[in-house]
């Protein structure tokens, strides 16, 4: 197999690279299939690594991959040299499985639900790159390609967003996207720097292994570690670098799952537990990790009760449920918030990919305000749609999420500050369990309140949304609490990430039973308050702090954007304007003039002038050789 790791990701790229030459000498759908299968050849190579480490079990940690191979030299100064390799562990074997298996469930949906959209080819196109990038990340060896990966990611997010770039909202999204997160680009660009300069290494086993050398000063760790959190809060949307996922909803929705549920969003927690041994050893950073994890759980579940557009209520839900998995980092629970990152893909993919086929049923209307009705209509997408909202809602014992999310609020009472972590993860879940179930009857339930279109699932699309359905109950039962359960993950983990900490005896099932009567009260809240809601037209709805997301991207706007753009308003004319063209390029034009003058006149054309040149030239060449002789100083 080491043979063929390239193929994983290199399949997407080389259908990219396929639909970009020569698509448009074969129809759109053909490049959609073929897109589609770049990416189902990754998830069968993918799977295929499991059958081989299943049947030959290998022993493994962060600095001993399962599998390996060396794709080139980069770049080679003296005995120095930069290889390009991709490296696969436990852990990154687990995020492979996800972007290739979710990624190939989103392009078999996309092919019917994307028939005869205007860039059909396009978005195909950035859907195999983006792909490859995350695959790229995560299998990368060393810093340079895991910053390729990040970088692809970005420019296909930016892309993808503002798909529909006539609309001039559109591409706005599309570039507040693209700028916010790049400050988590430039982040992590400073922190690959400072790496290199403290371990003279980008390969990531090495550093790793190395963190704790007594050569590297905790200042520069707690640089470098900052960094890092940087850049993992503009990628994957954390307080206060969250203002660019709600508007990242212009593009199609399976955009959206992709981005949230398979790869970018997803991509800074990663980076974290790739860095974990280095967070270790600055226990402040895991506590900053922990705090914003649990800030951003509650801030965005309060978010997502009061919000009206069907896919911003998915928006903030997924900036809350990737607040639980930096919470599970902070407190050093890195197998369950890798736990709960393979849980979240299934049922936010199914959310946004289901909530597409909605928005179409009800002409491209957004506003669940609008909605209501369409249960009858569509009974599969009723049932595949209550699937997801429930297992977003933790409901206890049959979801997965249950048992994916409830052991992060539970390490988190066993931190420094874990009351108040704790309380902030509970809020979070009484939260989600209404916004979840809330959504979920405004659409489904009632009377339809505007006309519903039918609209024909056809296997290509009931196909995923069944698979994902399947998964977001099941797969929780792979890590269960109970002692009898199957415990098959973490343990499975504990060699590359460790054993989390969980409180014991009665701390753990006082907080179990809290974590259980969150999501059953929040669930139960909105089957009391939601009727009432769509019968009045009054409720969470018109909560206009909670709608706006307690002002903070207007805040943001009016203190950070603002003022920087009167900044480059006054460097264009302090700068630009006065410096640069008044007095610097007017200088300049000042003497080339003089010089053409001084020019114009020597060659005037007349003999007389030339000759008297000639004579000051050779006195003086004459003078400089006699002073050259006969220095005047000795």
């Amino acid at each position: 197999m080491n043979s063929l790791i390239w193929l994983i990701p290199g399949a997407p790229l080389i259908g990219a690279g396929f639909i970009i030459l020569l698509g448009n000498r074969f129809t759109a759908q053909i490049c959609a299939r073929i897109a589609a299968l770049m990416v189902f050849i990754s998830a069968i190579l993918v799977i295929s690594l499991w059958a081989t480490l299943l049947a030959q079990p290998h022993e493994a940690s962060l600095n001993q991959p399962l599998f390996q191979q060396s794709l080139l030299t980069w770049m080679s100064i003296g005995n120095w040299q930069v290889h390009l390799a991709l490296s696969i562990d436990k852990t990154s074997l687990i995020m492979m499985t996800v972007a290739s298996c979710v990624g190939f469930l989103i392009h078999l949906f996309s092919i019917q639900f994307m028939k005869g959209e205007t860039g059909e080819r396009r978005y195909f196109f950035y859907l195999n790159l983006f792909v490859f990038g995350m695959l790229s990340f995560v299998m990368a060896h060393d810093l340079i390609l895991l910053y390729l990966g990040w970088e692809v990611m970005g420019l296909c997010s930016y892309a993808l967003v503002s798909f529909y770039y006539q609309k001039p909202h559109y591409a706005y999204c599309g570039r507040k996207a693209f700028v916010v997160t790049r400050i988590g680009d430039t982040a992590l660009a400073i922190a690959i720097m400072v790496i290199f300069a403290q371990f003279q290494s980008i390969e990531l086993p090495f550093i790793t292994s190395q963190v704790g050398d007594q050569s590297i000063t905790s200042n520069h760790l707690t640089l470098i570690g900052a960094l890092l959190i940087l850049a993992a809060i503009a990628k994957s949307a954390q307080f206060p670098l969250h203002v660019w996922l709600p508007d990242a909803m212009t593009g199609p929705s399976t955009v959206s799952a992709l981005i949230h549920a398979a790869t970018m969003v997803t991509a800074g927690v990663y980076l974290l537990i790739r860095f974990y041994p280095l967070f270790e050893l600055v226990p402040d950073l895991q506590l900053v990790i922990a705090f914003i994890g649990c800030i951003t759980a509650f801030f965005a579940a309060s978010a997502a009760l009061s919000q009206n557009d069907l896919k911003k209520i998915l928006a903030y839900s997924t900036i809350s449920q990737i607040g639980y998995m930096f919470a599970a980092v902070g407190v050093g629970a890195y197998g369950f918030a890798l736990f709960h990152l393979i849980v979240h893909a299934c049922f936010k993919a199914l959310l946004f990919m289901s909530s597409g086929v909605i928005i179409k049923a009800f002409n491209n209307e957004n506003d669940i305000r609008k909605m209501g009705g369409l249960g009858e209509k569509m009974p599969f997408l009723r049932y595949s749609y209550l699937i997801g909202s429930l297992t977003l809602a933790a409901l206890p014992f049959i979801t997965a999420s249950y048992y994916s999310k409830d052991p992060i609020i539970a390490t988190t009472y066993t931190q420094h500050f874990g009351f108040y972590l704790t309380a902030l993860a509970l809020l979070g879940a009484l939260m989600t369990g209404l916004y979840a179930m809330r959504m979920y009857l405004m659409v489904f339930t009632g009377q339809a309140r505007s006309e519903i279109q039918t609209y024909l699932l056809t296997i290509g699309m009931r196909l995923p949304l069944a698979l994902l359905a399947f998964f977001s109950i099941t797969i929780g039962f792979i890590q269960t609490p109970w002692s009898w359960g199957p415990q098959l993950l973490i343990p499975w983990l504990a060699s590359d990430l460790g054993l989390p900490t969980l409180p014991q005896g009665n701390a753990e099932r006082f907080i179990d039973i809290l974590g259980i009567s969150a999501s059953i009260l929040g669930i139960a809240l909105a089957c009391y308050f939601t009727p009432k809601e769509i019968k009045h037209q009054q409720g969470l709805g018109n909560i206009t702090f909670l709608n706006q997301a307690w002002y903070i991207d207007l805040l943001s706007m009016k203190w950070i954007v603002v003022p920087y753009y009167y900044l480059c308003s006054l460097c264009r004319v302090s700068i630009e304007k006065i410096l640069l063209f008044m007095i610097v390029e007017s200088s300049i034009i000042g003497i080339l003039r003089q010089g053409h003058h001084a020019l114009n006149y020597a060659q005037a054309g007349q003999i007389t002038r030339y000759l008297y040149f000639i004579c000051i030239g050779a006195i003086g060449l004459l003078a400089y050789i006699l002073m050259t002789i006969y220095p005047i100083y000795e």
